[in-house]
């Protein structure tokens, strides 16, 4: 925030600068400039999640044959986090993202956000999707165009 409202700036007028001014809004949509500010934001969270795994506070997702452990994956203006299946886990979270948020002003749209669950029942999911006050998912759902959850074989060729 401080590289965003520390800038000043003066106007040309006939050919004269005039006297320097502080901004006072961030970037707007569409600015060429708010690509790269996100995703320096989104290296703050990276950081904060790669700490919060290394030191036990979020257990993410450990893949087999010593893979690595993989906690989230960040996509443009998407962010997808997974991890084990507890309350503490959900809790520590929302910590993370209210730190994330607390550091950068970037909050979570509860809106457009939802938890799905692998093999729970939906009031499983519905109570853990409380805990980060988003909303219950359903699968198959569509991310960057793919469908996911879906049995590919019926995607694949159309069949029901």
């Amino acid at each position: 925030m401080g590289i965003l409202f520390s800038g000043k700036a003066s106007v040309l007028v006939n050919g004269t600068p005039t006297g320097e001014f502080q901004h006072k809004r961030g970037l707007r949509q569409g600015d060429p400039l708010s690509p790269f500010l996100f995703t320096i934001a989104m290296e703050a969270l990276h950081v904060l999640m790669v700490k919060a795994v290394g030191s036990g506070v979020f257990k993410g997702l450990d893949l087999p044959n010593n893979g690595p452990c993989l906690s989230h994956l960040f996509f443009a203006d998407d962010s997808i986090f997974m991890g084990s299946w507890d309350k503490e886990n959900m809790k520590s979270l929302r910590r993370i993202l209210r730190i994330f948020f607390m550091m950068s002003g970037l909050k979570v749209n509860h809106n457009k956000s939802f938890l799905y669950g692998i093999g729970m029942n939906e009031t499983e999911i519905v109570n853990m999707a409380s805990i980060l006050n988003c909303k219950m998912g359903r699968f198959p759902f569509t991310y960057l165009g793919l469908k996911v959850g879906a049995n590919m074989n019926r995607v694949g060729t159309g069949k029901k």
